[in-house]
């Protein structure tokens, strides 16, 4: 089953499993996809899901509708696309598409995060974070940042690092020339200190990065 995973300024608010038939999108209480913003139209959007494809349709906004940076009228909607609508994104997430992909479908979670054995659990550190995979066959998967190191990347691979202090956590570049990408930015060799709500882009992945 296809879904849509709604976030604003980076933050994921919540998930939205697409019923067969229509799905009203905007900021009138009573459609199917409530977004509480002055951009969005009272029936901004539409979108038409019929076996495993969806369409999304611009119902005559005044901000129109956005489909990886392309204003729409009317869309296919294939798995990642991201929906655009007033500030707000809609990350499109179908799962058998993404199956029958040509790119890799191990599980992101098991295969992409792994943390080396020899890293114990720490205790007494209050700092918590957790990653949310928004692209890819795991989308919509929250993986917790509970060891003092994390790799990233596939296995045998790593592509990045997140080390945690006491008070912080922070993003360096692995053993590959592939290095990661943070809110849409190469990071130095040095390393990036990560923020609450930051994007992170790894193996051809996207992770969002929350402090709990």
């Amino acid at each position: 089953m296809a879904k849509v995973i709604l976030t604003y300024n980076k933050k994921v608010l919540d998930t939205f499993e697409l019923d067969q038939g229509d799905m009203k999108i905007g900021r009138r209480p009573d459609v199917d996809i409530t977004i509480d913003s002055m951009a969005v139209s009272g029936e901004h959007a539409n979108i038409f899901t019929i076996g495993e494809d969806s369409f999304i349709q611009d119902l005559g906004s005044t901000n129109g509708t956005f489909v990886n940076n392309k204003k729409i009228t009317k869309h296919h909607l294939k798995h990642a696309d991201m929906i655009m609508i007033g500030k707000h994104n809609l990350n499109y997430v179908n799962e058998t598409q993404a199956k029958v992909a040509s790119v890799p479908t191990e599980d992101f979670a098991k295969t992409v995060i792994i943390a080396p054995p020899s890293a114990p659990e720490d205790a007494g550190v209050p700092l918590k974070a957790a990653l949310y995979v928004l692209s890819g066959p795991s989308s919509g998967k929250r993986i917790e940042v509970s060891k003092r190191i994390t790799n990233l990347g596939k296995t045998g691979k790593r592509s990045g690092t997140i080390t945690r202090t006491d008070d912080t956590f922070v993003l360096v570049a692995g053993d590959t020339t592939d290095l990661p990408k943070l809110n849409g930015r190469l990071i130095a060799r040095r390393g990036a200190k990560l923020k609450d709500g930051d994007v992170i882009e790894v193996s051809g992945t996207r992770l969002q990065f929350q402090l709990k």
